[in-house]
């Protein structure tokens, strides 16, 4: 989406949450209504008449241009096609994961084996995807918001089930900032969802901790992963015990 559609699209947000109808528009512009529509639908406005528009909602035109570029709307998931598309291609799946981790286009042409050709063409078909906007330069801009997350049961998190879950924890968990925990007990459904609740504040926290790092030289940074999981389950062993 192009700078002055983001705005356009700001706008007309900005004016109907606030009742402004295009008939107030014109005549704060000195022209006709039909010409308003046309400025709107055409996304054909001069800086001065942007600027007048914004005051009328009570934003200089910093203000409007800042606001516009955080209103654009952040996707929360992909769709089970572009899952699969992911699963079936590793390097573009590798691609994915770094761009979600705030990768630029030169770290992950200094630390991978990919030339510049690939690296674009699997950073455009996630551009295709809206996961990432290829802006010029090769610049990355990310479109996905804080609370982006994989399909549950979807083919990600299959393929991660698949592929990644006993990797992961056969692993030893040795080092100073590295843990693993096990914890289990009897509780009710209630009791289950508050823990889910607070497994799901413990993957933003986490989320945002990454985030705050991610201005950190990639050099300085090691890959992380924590597997947050819960479930209604007793040990078998324990079952033959039973009555």
């Amino acid at each position: 989406m192009s700078d002055i559609a983001k705005v356009v699209n700001f706008l007309k947000h900005q004016l109907k949450a606030k009742d402004i109808t295009y008939a107030l528009v014109a005549n704060e512009l000195d022209l006709s209504e039909a010409s308003v529509k046309r400025l709107f639908a055409q996304r054909n406005f001069t800086l001065e008449r942007l600027e007048r528009i914004a005051a009328i909602i009570n934003y200089s035109l910093e203000q409007l241009f800042s606001e516009a570029y955080r209103f654009e709307p952040k996707i929360e998931q992909l769709t089970e096609e572009y899952e699969k598309e992911l699963v079936k291609q590793p390097d573009l799946l590798l691609i994915t994961y770094l761009v979600l981790n705030h990768w630029s286009f030169s770290e992950i042409l200094n630390y991978y084996k990919f030339d510049e050709h690939q690296i674009i063409q699997y950073l455009a078909k996630l551009d295709r995807m809206k996961i990432i906007e290829l802006q010029p330069n090769n610049k990355i801009r990310l479109l996905t918001s804080r609370d982006f997350h994989w399909l549950e049961g979807g083919p990600i998190e299959q393929y991660v089930l698949r592929n990644v879950k006993d990797a992961f924890l056969s692993g030893r968990f040795i080092r100073p900032e590295e843990s693993l925990g096990f914890v289990s007990g009897f509780v009710t459904e209630v009791g289950m969802l508050k823990i889910k609740r607070k497994l799901n504040q413990v993957a933003k926290d986490i989320h945002q901790i990454i985030d705050e790092e991610a201005h950190i030289s990639i050099d300085k940074r090691n890959g992380f992963s924590a597997l947050l999981a819960s479930r209604h389950w007793e040990f078998s062993e324990f079952e033959q015990y039973k009555r």
